[in-house]
């Protein structure tokens, strides 16, 4: 009966497993295949990306080159998933490498402690991997501020998103969703943020971002400053440059009562995105309370996911 039981939730008992090596046993960055991909994807972009060309050549390069990459990946996943003994270890295996979250907070409580003790210079080059803005002369508000605005989204995208795309859409969909964040991630190192280099894949993400997104912001509001954050959200985040972004930061500033967003500084250039909320500038101790407020959320939804696969099971059992 056991046997049975196994392998009949084998997909969501290695989900689960998943999960938890994520979270006690998460790869160090250096030795990431992530970071070796990143080194690739700058390097192609260096090739076929030059400022003086044209719009329309921007976006021709930019979906070629990350059409290819896609392809060449995914095909080599599919077909070892279609001839793996066991095909649920290896999507559970891709679902660990696809998630990202517990590294990035240890970096993070380092960084707001760093703070703490006036360590900006030593916060700032912690600080510096894990944002595309420049850093270099942000004050020890703005360093908080870098930091948690990173945090959010990089939860967002790179743990719940991932989450929520295999669930619905299986292994080889979160695979190549975090293939484009990877891309974009490292072409946006030495490439403007408004570049026309961009724009296919911004587009690309904020679809598939769409209703994930919505759906976590909708779920931190519910937790914490409902009403506050629905304000918010039809006060800033409708109105951000890009709406996935201004929803997380409206929902996640009216819980934590501090100000995100703002001017920033990307390759010497200036751009002035919107400033959400109206209250004080974060500070170090915000940190942990935003964690904690994400560790919350992350919870809600691991319950969710469990209590849906418990119905689905009685369900079996009882027709069958």
């Amino acid at each position: 009966m056991l046997n049975n039981i196994v392998q009949n939730h084998l997909d969501f008992i290695v989900f689960i497993c998943a999960l938890l090596a994520e979270r006690f046993l998460p790869l160090v960055s250096w030795y990431h295949p992530n970071h070796i991909l990143s080194a690739i994807f700058s390097a192609i972009s260096q090739r076929i990306y030059k400022k003086t060309d044209t719009k329309q050549y921007h976006y021709l390069a930019a979906s070629m080159a990350s059409t290819l990459i896609l392809s060449t990946v995914l095909i080599i996943v599919v077909l070892l998933l279609q001839f793996a003994f066991y095909p649920e270890l290896l999507s559970g295996l891709i679902l660990y490498l696809c998630l990202e979250n517990s590294s990035l907070n240890k970096k993070a409580i380092r960084i707001a402690r760093l703070v703490k003790k006036n360590q900006k210079s030593t916060a700032r080059e912690l600080l510096k991997p894990l944002v595309a803005r420049e850093v270099n002369a942000l004050s020890s508000p703005g360093i908080i501020k870098a930091i948690m605005e990173s945090v959010i989204l990089r939860t967002a995208r790179h743990y719940f998103v991932v989450i929520f795309i295999f669930l619905v859409l299986g292994p080889v969909a979160a695979l190549a969703y975090r293939l484009i964040t990877l891309i974009q991630q490292a072409w946006r190192s030495d490439i403007a943020p408004n570049s026309s280099f961009l724009m296919p894949l911004k587009l690309v993400l904020f679809i598939v971002e769409y209703i994930p997104i919505r759906l976590l912001a909708l779920t931190i509001a519910s937790l914490k400053a409902s009403k506050k954050s629905m304000h918010y959200i039809k006060h800033y985040g409708r109105h951000f440059y890009q709406t996935n972004t201004g929803w997380l930061l409206s929902v996640c500033s009216a819980s934590l009562g501090v100000q995100l967003g703002g001017p920033a500084i990307y390759n010497t250039q200036r751009f002035n995105k919107m400033r959400v909320g109206v209250e004080r500038l974060p500070n170090a101790d915000d940190l942990p309370q935003l964690l904690n407020t994400l560790n919350q959320t992350r919870f809600f939804w691991l319950l969710i996911i469990i209590s849906v696969e418990i119905i689905k099971a009685v369900l079996v059992f009882k027709f069958a």
